[in-house]
């Protein structure tokens, strides 16, 4: 092969390369509203089921409810860390704690004294924390833009409602009559 056609030949190819890594990078959508704020109300209602679920081991005088509380820590950990690495890749600021809600939530369980009382309550609290995230992945699913965001809802709304269910069965023992 003479020089020139070499030279043409590793022009074209490198003219394919950059085409291809530019199409590539404006075929990636950048999170919408939507999609951000999705980020950021699942990361804090992680944080806030990992420290309701910290406590229910704690105070919790039912096994279930123990139970419970440890597979929601170690689920929501696992949920939160997949979040965290995807608000990195998408610049996405993620906020510390918990909302204001969700720290109001864990104040009146910690405000309860260890016991049934704080078993109902805390089905009751884990009840609507999570029929709450199973509408808002939902709708992320239904909603969302960027493409990665909705596949980290779709991985996490098994395990949303998983948990609600093991709730659901759970509740009618602690005097708990779930609405769905």
């Amino acid at each position: 092969m003479g020089l020139c056609k070499r030279m043409f030949v590793l022009l074209a190819a490198l003219a394919v390369t950059m085409v291809g890594g530019a199409g590539a990078a404006m075929a990636a959508v950048q999170p919408s509203e939507q999609d951000n704020s999705w980020i950021v109300a699942a990361h804090q209602a992680n944080l806030a089921e990992i420290a309701t679920g910290k406590m229910a081991q704690d105070k919790g005088t039912s096994a279930v409810v123990k139970d419970l509380g440890e597979r929601f820590v170690t689920d929501h950990t696992k949920l939160d860390d997949s979040l965290k690495t995807l608000a990195g890749d998408l610049n996405v600021t993620l906020p510390t704690e918990p909302n204001a809600e969700q720290k109001a939530v864990a104040q009146q369980l910690s405000d309860t004294a260890a016991g049934a009382d704080f078993d109902k309550m805390w089905i009751e609290q884990q009840l609507a924390a999570h029929a709450k995230s199973m509408t808002a992945t939902q709708q992320q699913i239904d909603k969302g833009e960027a493409a990665q965001v909705k596949q980290a809802a779709e991985q996490a709304l098994p395990i949303i409602k998983a948990h609600h269910e093991a709730l659901m069965k759970a509740a009618p023992n602690f005097g708990v009559q779930p609405n769905q």
